[in-house]
C-alpha cells in the first residue's frame, strides 16, 4: 500500500532500570538513615518513580502519536549483578522500536551503558532522573545513539524527529523516467547524482515504471493490451474510476474560486491522479516524481492533454512527496518536512529577487502588477518561489481545506488543470525551505517570510509568492551548491531540520 507520512508512526519502548539495596548498612553511597536505609524501602521509592515515568511517558511521548509499548522493568542490586536476562527483557521488543525512552537509578549505570551499548536504536533518558551524563559520555563514545533531551518538551521534539527521520528512511518513491533513470535530460538535473547513495546513506529505495507505460495506462486496458505492453494485464484506468474522476471534477469544480478550466480536462488531469495513485499503491510508495520536459518532448501530453500538475497538488495534500521535473531531492525533502511540520509541501523555481543599480530586477514569472508596492529598499532581501503545484493543506494536513482556484496549464487549448493558492493571504507567514546537496554531504536549511502572492489570475506555471530572507546574497550563494528548487512548508521547522540532517549523516547549512 502507498505510505503518506500521516501513517508512519515512531515505535516507544520504555525501559525502567531500578537498582536495590539488599542490607541494611551506612556509607559513603547511603545518605538517608531510620527506614530509609532498610531492605524493601528502594522498591517503594522506585515504584513510586516508575509511576511518575511512566505518567511523564503518556504526557510527553504518547501524546504525539507514537506507538508506546509496554515497558520493560529490570532491577540491579547493590551486588553489583549484571545478568543477560536483564537484556533479554529490555530488547525483547528491539526489531520493532524506533526509540527507548529509558529511566535508570544511581546505582545502575554500568547496566544502562551496557544497554545502550547492546542496541542500535536510538536511547533518550528521562531528562530529571537519570544521572545523564555519567552515563550517556562512557556509552555515547563508545558509539551509542544516545540523545541528549534538556527536558521532557525535548523528548517530544525528538520523537518528532525520529519520526520525521523513520518517513525518509522507510520511503519508497515511484519514478517515471523517459530516458536515464537518475536525472532528467531537463530539469532535476541538479537531482543525487547517484540514486544507490540514497539508498545506501538515507534508506529511500525507488520504484521504476516507464513513462509511456504509465501514460499508456490512462485508458481502460484493451483486450490485446498496452501498445507499449502489448498482451500484459496491466494497472489500467478502469472504467469506473474513470466514473469517479468526473464526480471528483464536479466536487472540485463546485468549490473553486474561481474555476477557469473545462470539465474535459480537468478529469484527465484526475485520470492521470489515479492511475499514479495505483500505481504508487502497487509498489508501496511515498512520493512520485516524472520528467516533465521529458514527457512533453515525447508530445503525448499535448496527445493526451493532461499534465501531471494537479497529480503533484493532490498527492501533496494527503502527504505524499510529490515533485516537478523529476527532481527526486525535492521528493525527499517534501517527505521530511511534512512528517516534521504536518503540513503539505510547495515547491517551486527559488530564485532571488536582484536589486542593482538602483532597480530591482524580478525573477522570471514575478509578475510586477503584484509586487508594485514593494520598495527597493524592501525588495533587498526577497527571494521568489513558482510553480504550479500548490494544494489545500499548507496550513496543516488535518486542517480544513483552503480556498483554491482551478485554472489550467495549456494556454491556447487550456488542458492541464492547475490549482491556484492566494499566497497574498498569508503574507507574514513564516515558512521554512530546504534542499538537500547532489551528493548527499550537506543540506540547505532556509527561514523565511510570504511578503506577497503573484500569478493567481495567470494560467500555466506561474502562481507562487516573494518571500523575505535575512540576506539574499548569502543564500544565493549557498543555493548554487545545492539546486533550483527549495521545497517548503509553512511554520518555523529550521532547528528541526538540522537536527534532522545531522542524523541523516549531513551537515547543516542555514541561511
Amino acid at each position: 500500500m502507498k505510505r503518506s507520512v500521516t501513517d508512519i508512526k515512531l515505535t516507544v519502548k520504555p525501559v525502567f532500570i531500578g537498582f536495590e539495596h539488599q542490607y541494611y548498612y551506612e556509607g559513603p553511597c547511603r545518605m538517608a538513615g531510620g527506614d530509609a536505609i532498610k531492605p524493601g524501602f528502594d522498591a517503594v521509592v522506585q515504584g513510586k518513580m516508575l509511576k511518575g515515568f511512566l505518567a511523564n511517558v503518556n504526557k510527553y511521548v504518547a501524546s504525539t502519536g507514537a506507538n508506546v509499548l509496554e515497558p520493560a522493568i529490570v532491577r540491579g542490586t547493590d551486588d553489583w549483578d549484571i545478568k543477560d536476562s536483564y537484556f533479554e527483557e529490555m530488547l525483547a521488543d528491539d526489531q520493532k522500536t524506533d526509540l527507548y525512552v529509558v529511566m535508570s537509578n544511581f546505582g545502575a549505570n554500568q547496566i544502562l551503558v551496557e544497554f545502550c551499548c547492546r542496541t542500535s536504536k536510538p536511547v533518550v533518558m528521562n531528562p530529571t532522573k537519570s544521572f545523564g551524563a555519567m552515563s550517556t559520555a562512557p556509552a555515547q563514545r563508545r558509539g551509542a545513539d544516545v540523545l541528549p533531551a534538556f527536558d521532557w518538551p525535548e523528548v517530544s521534539r525528538y520523537c518528532s524527529i525520529l519520526r520525521a527521520e523513520k518517513a525518509v528512511r522507510t520511503a519508497n518513491i515511484l519514478l517515471a523516467p523517459r530516458f536515464d533513470s537518475t536525472t532528467p535530460k531537463a530539469g532535476g538535473n541538479d537531482s543525487f547524482t547517484c540514486l544507490s547513495d540514497v539508498t545506501r546513506q538515507l534508506g529511500c529505495h525507488f520504484r521504476h515504471v516507464n513513462v509511456h507505460e504509465l501514460m499508456d495506462m490512462m485508458n481502460p486496458l484493451p483486450e490485446e493490451g498496452n501498445a507499449t505492453t502489448p498482451g500484459r494485464a496491466t494497472p489500467n484506468i478502469t472504467p469506473e474510476e474513470v466514473a469517479r474522476c468526473e464526480e471528483m471534477a464536479d466536487e472540485m469544480m463546485a468549490s473553486a474560486d474561481p474555476c477557469i478550466v473545462d470539465k474535459g480536462f480537468l478529469v484527465k488531469s484526475l485520470v492521470a491522479w489515479t492511475v499514479v495513485q495505483k500505481l504508487m499503491d502497487l509498489y508501496d510508495c511515498s512520493g512520485f516524481t516524472a520528467p516533465c520536459p521529458d514527457a512533453c518532448s515525447t508530445r503525448r501530453l499535448n496527445e493526451q492533454q493532461f499534465t501531471f500538475c494537479l497529480a503533484h497538488s493532490l498527492n501533496l495534500e494527503q502527504g505524499f512527496g510529490s515533485a516537478c521535473e523529476y527532481d527526486i531531492t525535492s521528493v525527499v525533502c517534501m517527505i521530511a518536512e511534512m512528517a516534521l511540520s504536518n503540513s503539505a509541501a510547495y515547491m517551486g523555481n527559488t530564485l532571488p529577487v536582484v536589486v542593482t543599480e538602483g532597480r530591482i530586477e524580478w525573477p522570471v514569472n514575478v509578475h510586477e502588477e503584484d509586487v508594485a508596492g514593494i520598495s527597493l529598499e524592501d525588495a533587498a532581501n526577497m527571494y521568489s518561489v513558482i510553480h504550479s503545484t500548490p494544494c489545500r493543506k499548507l496550513h496543516g494536513l488535518e486542517a480544513a481545506a483552503d480556498a483554491y482556484a482551478l485554472r489550467h496549464f495549456a494556454y491556447d487549448q487550456g488542458f492541464g488543470a492547475i490549482q491556484r493558492h492566494d499566497f497574498t493571504a498569508d503574507a507574514g507567514q513564516k515558512i521554512t525551505l530546504c534542499r538537500i546537496s547532489p551528493n548527499l554531504d550537506e543540506m540547505l536549511i532556509v527561514s523565511g517570510e510570504i511578503v506577497t502572492g503573484t500569478g493567481f489570475d495567470t494560467d500555466n506555471c506561474n502562481g507562487g509568492f516573494v518571500f523575505k530572507v535575512a540576506d539574499t546574497r548569502d543564500l544565493f550563494k549557498k543555493q548554487m551548491r545545492f539546486g533550483l528548487h527549495l521545497p517548503l512548508v509553512y511554520g518555523d521547522i529550521a532547528d528541526d531540520l538540522e537536527e534532522l540532517a545531522k542524523r541523516l549523516g549531513m551537515e547543516p547549512v542555514r541561511a
